[in-house]
């Protein structure tokens, strides 16, 4: 479990070091007098003081293996373990069947000997009496059939074997324990055989996969292997409905057996075109890809029969991914199929990258947004994002609709959506779980333990990828920027008294708080730091995290003492204030009071999260100047500060954070005007 930044351990990252923090320079060069901020401070009331942030104990000890360190780069003895899926599988709609087989080599690339293997076996969270955060269909979970260890048939564990150990596997709710006749050696290699079987769970089930009419959306759908990391060893949470996954890159090699007639969108790219599609359905693909207009492949009917090659009852479709942390499909009869192309930058003077978009929907009103839009929005979804961030990686990007709900669900190279009749409202899902490819499904991230570092960080980056795209004012209104509705989300909670730690598991939050902390908490808070840093700082800060843990497992402090190390500022106030506590920040304007040549300022610290105090102070002659008191003004334990300034031209207005960086409480005392006719 991931230890709280304020769980002392012996190895603390550093401490608060106030003389960086005072040396903090004005926004700009001021011409006039420089301003005197009151040294002494006096404030009614005690505050909380944020102290260091404290590593885990598991971490700590990754840093003297040299896995990790604390500059934010992965040790030199960093690894990362993999695995390679065969897995064929069929589709029954007409008893709602899964079945499949597969077999996984597993690649030990840690230092360790392994004594057992840990699988997920996530649709057993819909058995009965298995644990779960809310209710959900019952559907008996997956059926298992032979279980095999390098050929080696494992039996189901009936009792203790010799010693104590047990002699075959174990299920305990959503994780299979398999342990080993012979401990998997560092470097080593061994194979894992099972066949199984469950039906998926009619929708509405859990909000990320399952079937409805003659859709299938199939998701955590196969065993797979837990994550074996060089922090906490086996991490194999239980899943439970609510926190989502943590897992390793593999590769993966799928063969789909669906009736033939029905489409299938997956992971990966399909290597067996020509058995499944028509030379003309093939072709049309080609214009999508070369044109780079959004192209009709299949519309569903009677005559969608010529879109298809073969015979029989059945078709299978064969996909590939390599690298990627998991694997979806899903299939109908019912879908219409629109696909262009999105174009990246490539390196230097290369060539622009060419990255295929595919677009599957129901031709149903409830889903009409999909059709105006539904492959054009994933396409800008790629585009954007490989701008703000780094290069989509993958050849191909794939959204689907149906199934679900509300929201989406992403999985490498696949997003699940629900229908949608308003366009900008499917645009902004279609980046959020878009967004997803940067934010777990390369950089890493323990999903279940640490869901703002995927979720908060996607929220933050749809804002920055929309607004380009989105941000002219609609007629009559405001511009389209998601940071103020993701604000006033977070505000919701935090005025309620609801404020909640961001560094707890995700399967600890209560339900009505998840994503209003995760995601709107997390995003306002990097909104904040990108205040504290500046843009241009903060922007390479992190996506030089994410440079450094691709294809890596992140932890929180990996992300703290990256963005230092990168910026080279000491932070821990700021980590401990925003990701320890349920802490708000609230500062207010008390007074702007003229003394002969002078004007005080008093600003007052009535909230719990310290932050610097950015002002803009205009005058009579129409200039602005801007200042910034210091957060260490705060970490003395003030609640109240002044700032001395020339009277002349006279101050007209006194406005805190008048860029609107930080999520205060209550803007309306941050904003002092001079009484009419007032000298």
């Amino acid at each position: 479990m991931i230890a709280t930044p304020q769980r002392p351990s012996v190895f603390p990252c550093r401490a608060v070091v106030l003389g960086l923090l005072l040396g903090l320079a004005p926004l700009r060069a001021q011409s006039r007098p420089a301003p005197t901020v009151d040294p002494v401070g006096t404030g009614a009331g005690q505050r909380p003081l944020p102290g260091p942030v404290y590593e885990s104990p598991a971490f700590s000890r990754a840093v003297l293996r040299g896995t990790r360190t604390r500059t934010g780069r992965p040790g030199g003895g960093n690894w990362v373990q993999h695995a390679r899926y065969r897995i064929r599988v069929a589709l029954d709609p007409a008893t709602h069947l899964v079945t499949g087989h597969e077999t996984v080599t597993y690649l030990n690339r840690s230092p360790d000997s392994l004594q057992r293997l840990m699988v997920h076996l996530r649709q057993n969270v819909f058995a009965e009496g298995v644990a779960r955060r809310e209710a959900a269909p019952i559907t008996g979970g997956i059926a298992l059939g032979d279980v095999a260890v390098d050929g080696e048939v494992v039996p189901a564990a009936l009792g203790g074997g010799r010693g104590g150990r047990p002699t075959g596997y174990r299920v305990d709710g959503t994780v299979m324990t398999i342990p080993l006749v012979q401990p998997l050696l560092p470097g080593d290699s061994l194979t894992l055989g099972m066949t199984w079987s469950f039906h998926p769970a009619e929708s509405p089930s859990d909000g990320r996969q399952g079937w409805e009419d003659r859709v299938y959306q199939i998701g955590y759908w196969y065993p797979q292997v837990a994550v074996y990391d060089d922090v906490d060893g086996w991490v194999a949470d239980p899943y439970l409905l609510e926190a989502e996954f943590y897992m390793d890159p593999a590769d993966y090699d799928v063969r789909i057996t669906v009736p033939r007639g029905w489409v299938v969108g997956a992971t990966g790219t399909l290597r067996n075109p020509q058995e499944v599609l028509s030379r003309e359905t093939r072709d049309s693909l080609i214009v999508a890809r070369r044109s780079g207009r959004v192209v009709r492949i299949l519309t569903p009917g009677p005559a969608a029969a010529r879109h298809f090659v073969g015979s029989g009852s059945t078709a299978t479709w064969h996909f590939i991914a390599d690298s990627v942390r998991d694997f979806v499909w899903g299939t109908s009869d019912t879908y219409a199929w629109d696909a262009t192309r999105a174009l990246l930058p490539g390196p230097g003077q290369a060539a622009p990258d060419t990255v295929d978009i595919h677009s599957f929907f129901r031709l149903i009103p409830r889903a009409r947004a999909w059709e105006q839009g539904g492959a054009r929005f994933t396409r800008d979804a790629i585009e954007q994002l490989s701008r703000y961030l780094w290069t989509y990686p993958w050849p191909q990007m794939t959204s689907m609709e149906g199934v679900l709900t509300s929201g989406g669900m992403e999985y490498p190279m696949l997003t699940v959506m629900t229908p949608y009749t308003d366009t900008l409202s499917l645009a902004g899902d279609l980046m959020h779980e878009t967004g997803h490819m940067w934010f777990p499904m390369q950089v890493g991230s323990n999903e279940t333990r640490a869901p703002w570092m995927d979720e908060g960080f996607t929220q933050f980056n749809v804002a920055q990828a929309m607004r380009p795209l989105y941000g002219e004012p609609r007629q009559g209104g405001r511009p389209n920027d998601s940071e103020p509705g993701q604000r006033a989300l977070y505000f919701r909670a935090a005025r309620a008294g609801q404020d909640a730690p961001l560094m707890w598991p995700g399967d600890d939050y209560p339900r009505s708080l998840y994503v209003l902390m995760q995601y709107d908490k997390t995003a306002q808070v990097l909104g904040a730091l990108r205040g504290v840093l500046g843009e241009a700082p903060f922007h390479q800060a992190l996506r030089e995290y994410g440079r450094r843990w691709i294809g890596r497992h992140p932890a929180p402090w990996d992300f703290f003492n990256t963005i230092e190390d990168v910026t080279g500022q000491d932070l821990d106030w700021f980590w401990e204030s925003w990701f320890a506590h349920g802490w708000a920040l609230d500062q207010a304007i008390e007074g702007v009071v003229p003394d002969g040549d002078s004007v005080t300022i008093t600003i007052v610290d009535r909230g719990l999260v310290p932050m610097p105090v950015d002002l803009a102070i205009s005058r009579a002659d129409g200039t602005t100047t801007s200042h910034r008191i210091p957060v260490a003004r705060w970490l003395t334990g003030a609640r109240r500060t002044t700032l001395t300034v020339p009277s002349r031209p006279a101050v007209t207005a006194v406005v805190i954070d008048p860029d609107g960086h930080y999520p205060d409480l209550d803007r309306r005392n941050q904003q002092w005007r001079a009484a009419a006719g007032s000298p």
